[in-house]
């Protein structure tokens, strides 16, 4: 059950395309097949205890540094490596390690040639009847996004991520869950850009005989906002920290057979120790909805509003106001089409920029368009191909851009 109700939240958490974050290839690593348990009319088949694969991936993108004007396509290739493992170590208690090796090369902008890495391990315990929870630690290598840098610069970025969590059952339909986290991003070309960051979550629940759920949870963070050095020569503003708390209903609920929702509303509250006028105070929430109107197509709508730090964006914090919606459709047990709309208005509080008095307050609206496909050609060879058309407007000089990429992917399974 603690599974369970975790995986709704998440699905509920994030919306499902997002421009500050999105990796080159997203368009086609968020496509899934058609027997994942997407579609009512092919039920997720058991999951084996490992997998290991490899990938290969191009991408042609009319735009690659997201820039207003000049000639700036790529062609892009990924090259890489990965596995799932989950192992019963004693009775209950599980062992869930993932890992993924990715090589990437640009044929025009060489310099941008990395290679990138993500990694878990992750305890899954279970005592009693009643306790069930995870301790694990995660980490990944990526590059700055290149819609904010803008620059064909090589511009790494490593988060690490400590986490503890647990849920505990009072009675057949009462339970109590809380968890802690330390996030740690480290940029090597922008130290003043490093962070540390605690997060404490606590909540309460109640779950309906038929799995509706209902509850109230408070997350309380604090970690580092350093303060760009243009901004602050003269090191005034040193040791600027956050205090954010968030307040929040959360439900997940079955409408009908065909209909259900999921999210969280409530109200975040942001401080900082030093500098001032950035504050934030107001409403919050992540909204989500599935409405499968046949066994095989089904539509998804996610509308949200979230304040965030994110750090290869030049802000103390960006709040994101969005929605994104399409269907799908699995034409066979081994194809399907998908379709996502997006779009996102985001505010950033605290650049360098507007701090200077250089610029006004950064807004921009972010659209993306995305088309896919899953092929699954065999049980070993998976094919997925994507498009995406997107455009950005910023009330910032030089920050519009608009682009068309094409994505194409083959993934084995050993």
């Amino acid at each position: 059950m603690f599974r369970c109700l975790r995986s709704m939240r998440r699905a509920a958490g994030v919306l499902l395309l997002s421009p500050l974050a999105a990796s080159a290839f997203e368009a086609v690593d968020v496509l899934t097949p058609s027997a994942s348990g997407r579609f009512l009319a092919y039920p997720s088949e058991p999951i084996p205890p490992y997998d290991l694969w490899a990938q290969f991936g191009l991408q042609y993108d009319t735009n690659a540094l997201r820039r207003t004007t000049g000639d700036n396509n790529e062609t892009l290739a990924r090259l890489g490596v990965g596995g799932r493992w989950d192992q019963r170590v004693i009775g209950r208690q599980r062992l869930h390690l993932v890992g993924q090796i990715d090589g990437f090369l640009y044929n025009k902008f060489s310099e941008l040639d990395n290679v990138g890495y993500y990694g878990l391990g992750e305890w899954r315990y279970e005592l009693g009847n009643d306790l069930a929870g995870a301790i694990g630690l995660s980490r990944r290598k990526f590059l700055a996004s290149l819609s904010q840098i803008q620059r064909p610069v090589r511009d790494p970025i490593t988060q690490q991520n400590y986490y503890a969590n647990g849920r505990y059952r009072i009675g057949p339909h009462l339970g109590v869950r809380g968890g802690v986290e330390l996030v740690e991003y480290r940029r090597p070309t922008r130290v003043d850009s490093d962070t540390d960051t605690v997060v404490g979550t606590a909540g309460v629940e109640y779950v309906s005989n038929i799995g509706n759920l209902i509850g109230l949870e408070v997350r309380q963070g604090s970690g580092d906002a350093p303060v760009n050095p243009l901004v602050d020569p003269t090191n005034l503003f040193v040791g600027n920290r956050y205090t954010q708390r968030d307040l929040a209903v959360v439900t997940s609920w079955v409408a009908t057979p065909q209909i259900r929702f999921a999210g969280n509303v409530g109200r975040t509250t942001r401080s900082y120790t030093v500098l001032p006028g950035r504050d934030f105070s107001g409403a919050t929430w992540r909204l989500g909805a599935h409405w499968t109107v046949t066994p095989r197509t089904n539509f998804e709508f996610e509308h949200s509003r979230t304040l965030t730090s994110v750090i290869d964006v030049g802000a103390a914090h960006v709040l994101a106001k969005g929605y994104s919606f399409g269907p799908a459709w699995a034409v066979t047990a081994k194809t399907n089409l998908s379709a996502r709309f997006l779009r996102q208005h985001l505010e950033y509080g605290g650049s360098a920029e507007e701090v200077l008095g250089l610029e006004p307050q950064r807004e921009e609206v972010v659209r993306s368009l995305r088309l896919g496909a899953y092929w699954e050609y065999t049980r070993k060879v998976h094919v997925t191909a994507a498009f995406e058309n997107g455009n950005r407007e910023s009330n910032i000089l030089g920050r519009n851009y608009r682009f068309n990429a094409y994505t194409a992917n083959v993934k084995y399974f050993f």
